[in-house]
């Protein structure tokens, strides 16, 4: 099923268009185009600061010739002047270097179904009016404002878009996809009876309008910008480490994206010499599931057209896959599994409790320790695993928060960190594409005094 064929008839014509013109020049090719609209309002200190509105499309050509490989991308869409595009591109394309795994996936990975709905969009969209989208914004900013003799300023933002995908091949594939997404956030500025002014931010997203959760957006993020209020140094050492689930995905991401096919055949991935080993420890599997209904990341198939399926990359702390793409398939003579992650999920293993379910659980399951809600920069190297990243967060003992910290950072290798990995908590961040939910770590190293 197509879903954009009325709305967008004339842009597939002229993919259409390019994709036979090229033919007829003796290369294949796959052509994707690219469709979004964009609407921001923003409110500062009561005022509002921003309107934008914007509609963005593109065609996206890459050429397979004799092969070579081209990549290119034109807003133009009359037919004139796509042909006099089209024949440069495939003359710079005859002088591209030779690399024989340049050519289109095997015809048997496509995805060939019907495009069963993955609830991605919501066709209200379009009856959303500008003055509700305002009204919403300045609603945000009204949940701080006045609500705290610390508040310094004040600043909330409402966005929605609607993105529209359509790809097809000179194999024969053809497909599309639509997705909408609404998003708000609030960020505030407070500031103690000293000098010390301390940022908070807070952010809600959803599919589907009906589902946006903004009502406590701004007092969630006021309440979180007192909370750090009067923070204490603590001495270096080792401690347990609890991460809310709004900044979790920064410990996955080391290990998901260093699974990469392109990071394993160049040697720049710490994991590229893993596959079929035993890296992390017995509890920690991720599994990927790109059909989950209603989740951001959810698809059938990737920008190659081939198939996507569960995968269960890493299952009791083994490397089961890298994410291989049809390219990096020939480079490393290994199979396709997934281009990239679609709604990867972690799976605790046994062993932590079944009473766990939010990050409070967790810092009383773990009794003492640093609870991390949030990350300030750092370092990290794909090719070691090594990482050091500052963070802000709460010292908390017994199970219990006790005091805010401040200038820490915690440093150590990926490999040890999930070695140490313990439990976690069954709170991911509905809305997030990555499904991580809240973690707790054993002995890691925190810097401090």
């Amino acid at each position: 099923m197509l879903y954009g064929i009325d709305n967008n008839r004339n842009e597939i014509e002229c993919a259409r268009f390019v994709l036979d013109y090229l033919k007829r020049k003796g290369a294949q090719a796959r052509i994707t185009l690219n469709k979004g609209r964009i609407n921001t309002f923003s409110v500062l200190n009561g005022k509002q600061d921003k309107l934008q509105m914007s509609n963005d499309r593109a065609l996206n050509i890459q050429i397979y010739s004799r092969n070579r490989y081209g990549a290119f991308s034109t807003n133009r869409l009359e037919k004139n002047e796509l042909e006099k595009f089209l024949d440069n591109a495939v003359y710079a394309t005859s002088l591209v270097e030779e690399d024989d795994a340049r050519t289109l996936p095997e015809e048997k990975l496509y995805y060939r179904g019907e495009n069963p709905d993955l609830g991605q969009f919501d066709s209200s969209i379009t009856a959303i009016t500008a003055e509700r989208k305002k009204e919403i914004a300045y609603e945000i900013c009204s949940q701080m404002e006045g609500k705290s003799k610390y508040l310094v300023s004040a600043e909330s933002e409402y966005n929605d878009y609607i993105d529209y995908q359509y790809i097809i091949d000179s194999q024969g594939f053809e497909a599309d996809v639509i997705q909408s997404a609404f998003d708000v956030s609030a960020q505030c500025s407070v500031k103690e009876n000293g000098d010390a002014r301390y940022e908070s931010y807070w952010f809600e997203s959803s599919l589907h309008f009906k589902d946006l959760d903004y009502k406590e957006c701004g007092k969630q993020a006021l309440e979180r910008g007192i909370e750090k209020f009067n923070p204490a140094k603590v001495k270096s050492g080792k401690y347990n480490m609890v991460v809310e689930n709004c900044c979790a995905s920064r410990m996955a991401a080391p290990v998901i994206n260093s699974l990469s096919g392109a990071l394993v055949q160049q040697r720049s991935s710490f994991l590229a010499e893993s596959l079929g080993k035993k890296v992390f420890g017995k509890n920690v599997t991720f599994i990927d599931r790109p059909h989950r209904y209603g989740m951001a990341g959810s698809r059938y198939f990737d920008s190659d057209g081939v198939a996507t399926k569960d995968l269960a990359f890493i299952e009791n702390g083994v490397i089961n896959n890298y994410f291989i793409d049809s390219y990096y398939s020939r480079k490393l003579k290994m199979d396709v599994t997934a281009e990239s992650p679609s709604v990867p999920e972690l799976i605790c293993g046994e062993g932590t409790g079944t009473d766990i379910a939010s990050v409070r659980d967790l810092v009383r399951f773990m009794n003492s320790g640093i609870l991390v809600t949030g990350f300030n920069g750092g370092n990290y190297n794909g090719v070691t695993g090594d990482f050091s990243y500052g963070i802000e967060g709460f010292f908390f003992k017994g199970g219990e928060i006790i005091h805010p910290v401040r200038e820490m950072n915690i440093t150590g290798n990926v490999v040890s960190l999930w070695n140490n990995f313990t439990a976690a908590g069954k709170d991911p961040l509905k809305w997030a594409k990555w499904q991580i939910p809240s973690l707790a770590f054993e002995n890691i190293n925190f810097n401090g005094k």
